[in-house]
């Protein structure tokens, strides 16, 4: 197998100025530099119809103790499920926008159970996901399991650089030398017509073209007589006199001033009229502010003429998903024959979108497949998740577009691990948080639309500058990897009473009432912190490499000092959803298995010995050493690493698993000055948090030290899959803290002195105190100390962090220093 190459990704770089910082309860572990497979093909792994004796068969026997409040919803009986089907609620009432959020189906509140609802299983379809996700990041795992369809976005008044790319598009460039600006409003590309539905799907009727226009603009104070109002969201029929685009001042704007033109009509009513022509009037949503919108839209009247322009299935499709989003704004859908409507067209005449607004929402021309490197999901790699836990493959995954034949192993493997369900230890008997189903706060998030969120930023503190989805060159941005929650500390044991955690996780009860018929609300009944469940996982012919993995899985091999813990069911905004898993291995001789079917009173097991452990640190290192440095081989890291946990992606993910994690301050900003941290809250609508689009900065900000962890060297080759475990030094790495440096072989010859010359030079530097201002003393490549100026005001790094500064030199002694970033990039 050839070496594979590593990929330099764009480093999601992290805002230096808190103003520019966001706050989420997630966070994402990069991007994998490369896949690292399990084996070199399909074909080499182990068939089932036999056990080698080379590999492991055997099990885990896991106690999963909840840390925070966990909730996974129970499935639908068969009644409930026919009665979902007939848009009914649990009475056999139809559904409308009356009916009570805890009538709906959906909302049933028990959690998942197989015979008794007042006892709670954790199912293993579950544990399986929670485990695959880790292994995935771990391992080093391809990036498949990514929606391939294209967003939706709208950004009229967005003061970002997604504002300024939706502008030009719908407005086109601008006709004027800057300051001043001079735009069509809209671009001749936006145009009015009428939906159509055709025997083949739906299709776009051209509206009538009069002076090059299908539309014309209505004044507020014109139309009000005629319709009454403004921003309700209906159609109007009325009659317009045409008119042609003439040039509209609309005063300053910034430095410049700003021309808009535009078709506005002079004469609007309600009935026939000399040099009046019949149109649909678009009373759309209202926009106040300074600038307010005074314009209705009305246009023409269909022109038969001219030919169908059909809808392709996707635009539809991307649609109607985009359409029955709850916004908590009113829109008027397009979903009858005849609804008017505006349309985008290329300048080939293809159809790109339509709305039924002028100002519609457009498709990015990326999706977000799209912006992960074709060799991070090429589906035909056997990483370790698709080894461990199988897989099955589709035509399209295949270069000739055909399957191999039934029982080929490039065309689906089974998996060789087997999870139970997870079942309550005996003799617990109070394991629920509330006696009656909880009502939680609503679990809305931001979408991947949310780009400043969802993908690396080179340049975070320029709104202006920042990358989305379909951000022209010089700048390259990917995903920002696999999305995580950070824990928040539930629990009683971080000093909460139960009524406490409740209050946390529950919408307010004042608010109930009011929220009756809420189509955004759900509600629960959660086991409480301490409950513990039982539960195995069964394996067969496993490698040594696999069996480490599955063991690093369950116990992240970490800072022995600290509890890491998984995410698992609803709720991990809220901080619900932690676990600590405690696992024992059992092996098992299968020869002695089936050698008899008695060992003295009992079934022979063939299970080997007692256990083993996961829970003590020098069974769990021995159990993973050959998986880690088949990993660790594979990266061509730029410092000697002994466990993965000194790897820089792999910081990130035990930094999201840290119990207890991160608590949200509701009420706090945005960053944490007193804990020199980010928030883990959502930001707030109202104030409006999202507008100037700050930035989600890395799991960095959190723990300066991981800037400091190793990472593959750019541009190196991969290891293939049975790669020496030697580690290669392919860079000079940074010197550890107080590093003295070494005196090369030989004579040493002294330097001269260089009094007359300064000279800067960017090198690694560590910190000799705690930051507490903008500056602090730091130890130089060369052993000197000298005051180094310039910190950002977060994060606050610590005495033997290291970071990059610019150190000048009089004469060859340090003499003043300027931090210049914690990466190893800066």
């Amino acid at each position: 197998m050839s070496n594979r190459q590593k990929l330099n990704l764009p480093k999601h770089q992290n805002p230096s100025h808190p103003d520019r910082i966001a706050s989420a309860p997630y966070n994402f572990i990069p991007l994998p530099e490369l896949v690292v497979t399990a084996v070199r093909d399909a074909h080499d792994l182990p068939d089932h119809d036999r056990y080698y004796p080379d590999r492991h068969t055997g099990y885990f026997e896991v106690t999963l103790t909840t840390m925070s409040p966990v909730y996974v919803r129970c499935p639908l009986t068969r009644e409930e499920f026919d009665l979902e089907e007939q848009n009914k609620d649990r009475h056999g009432r139809e559904i409308n926008d009356q009916t009570r959020y805890t009538d709906r189906i959906k909302n049933t509140p028990d959690f998942f159970y197989t015979r008794d609802r007042n006892q709670p299983v954790i199912p293993g379809s579950s544990l399986r996901g929670m485990l695959r996700s880790v292994l995935e990041i771990v391992s080093y795992g391809k990036m498949q399991r990514v929606t391939d369809k294209r967003l939706i976005y709208r950004a009229v008044g967005d003061p970002s650089s997604l504002g300024d790319h939706y502008r030009q598009q719908m407005f086109g460039p601008n006709k004027t030398a800057s300051p001043d600006m001079r735009f069509d409003y809209p671009s001749l590309q936006v145009k009015g017509g009428y939906l159509r539905k055709t025997d083949t799907g739906w299709a776009i009727q051209p509206a009538r073209e009069i002076h090059g226009e299908t539309f014309v603009h209505v004044e507020y104070d014109q139309a009000q007589p005629i319709i009454g109002g403004h921003g309700r969201q209906r159609v109007h029929d009325v009659f317009v006199q045409p008119a042609q685009r003439t040039p509209s001042s609309r005063g300053r704007r910034g430095r410049g001033n700003l021309t808009l033109d535009l078709a506005v009509t002079q004469k609007v009513s309600a009935s026939p009229g000399p040099d009046l022509v019949p149109a649909k009037l678009i009373e759309s949503g209202h926009i106040g502010g300074r600038h307010a919108k005074h314009w209705h839209c009305a246009i023409y009247e269909p022109d038969p003429m001219q030919p169908l322009i059909p809808i392709p299935d996707e635009l539809w499709e991307m649609y109607q998903e985009d359409r029955d989003l709850t916004r908590g704004l009113p829109t008027r859908p397009l979903t009858r024959d005849g609804d008017p409507l505006f349309y985008f067209v290329d300048e080939a005449g293809n159809l790109v979108f339509f709305g039924p607004t002028m100002m519609f929402r457009l498709p990015y021309q990326r999706s977000i497949h799209q912006l992960i490197p074709e060799p991070l999901r090429d589906p035909l790699q056997v990483d370790y998740a698709d080894a461990i836990f199988g897989f099955v493959r589709r035509k399209d995954d295949f270069p000739s577009g055909q399957l191999p034949l039934q029982g080929d192993k490039r065309r689906a493997y089974a998996g060789r691990v087997l999870v139970t369900d997870a079942v309550l230890e005996e003799r617990q008997t109070d394991y629920w948080l509330s006696d009656e189903p909880i009502t939680p706060k609503i679990l809305a998030t931001p979408k991947p639309t949310a780009f400043q969120h969802y993908l690396t930023q080179q340049e975070p503190d320029d709104k202006n500058r920042l990358d989305h989805y379909d951000s022209p060159p010089p700048h390259e941005t990917v995903i920002r990897g696999h999305k995580r929650y950070w824990h928040q500390g539930l629990s009683p044991d971080e000093g909460l009473t139960l009524d406490q955690i409740r209050e946390r996780i529950e919408e307010e009860r004042t608010r109930l009432r009011e929220l009756a018929t809420s189509t955004q609300h759900t509600q629960f009944r959660p086991v409480k912190p301490g409950v513990r469940f039982k539960f195995r996982i069964y394996f067969e012919n496993l490698s040594d490499r696999e069996l480490g993995a599955l063991c690093w899985t369950l116990h992240p091999l970490g800072d022995p000092a600290k509890t890491y813990c998984h995410h698992l069911g609803m709720g991990k905004p809220l901080g619900m959803g932690a676990v600590k898993l405690e696992a024992t291995l059992y092996l098992t001789d299968r020869p002695k298995r089936y050698g008899s079917l008695f060992e003295d009173d009992n079934w022979r097991t063939g299970v080997t010995d007692s256990g083993k452990s996961l829970s003590d640190q020098a069974t769990l290192e021995r159990l993973t050493q050959a998986f880690e440095q088949h990993i660790l081989s594979a990266l061509g890291l730029n410092n000697c690493c002994r466990h993965l946990s000194e790897v820089k992606r792999i910081g990130m993910l035990l930094k999201l698993m840290e119990w207890p994690g991160y608590p949200a301050d509701p009420n706090g900003d945005r960053f944490l000055m007193t804990q020199n941290r980010p928030n883990t809250r959502y930001m707030t609508i109202q104030p409006n948090e999202y507008r100037d689009r700050p930035v989600l900065p890395d799991p960095c900000a959190f723990d300066p030290s991981i800037y400091n962890l190793a990472e593959p060297a750019s541009g190196s080759p991969g290891a293939p899959a049975g790669a020496s475990t030697q580690c290669h030094l392919t860079s000079s790495p940074p010197p550890p803290s107080g590093a003295i440096p070494r005196k090369s072989s030989g004579k040493v010859q002294k330097r001269k002195p260089e009094q007359a010359k300064t000279t800067t030079k960017r090198e690694w530097v560590t910190l000799t105190e705690d930051v507490k201002g903008k500056k602090v003393r730091v130890q130089t490549e060369d052993g000197e100390i000298v005051m180094c100026t310039n910190f950002p005001p977060y994060p606050k790094g610590t005495a033997g962090t290291r970071c990059r500064a610019d150190v000048t030199r009089e004469g060859g002694k340090a003499k003043s220093a300027i931090f210049k970033g914690w990466g190893r990039y800066a």
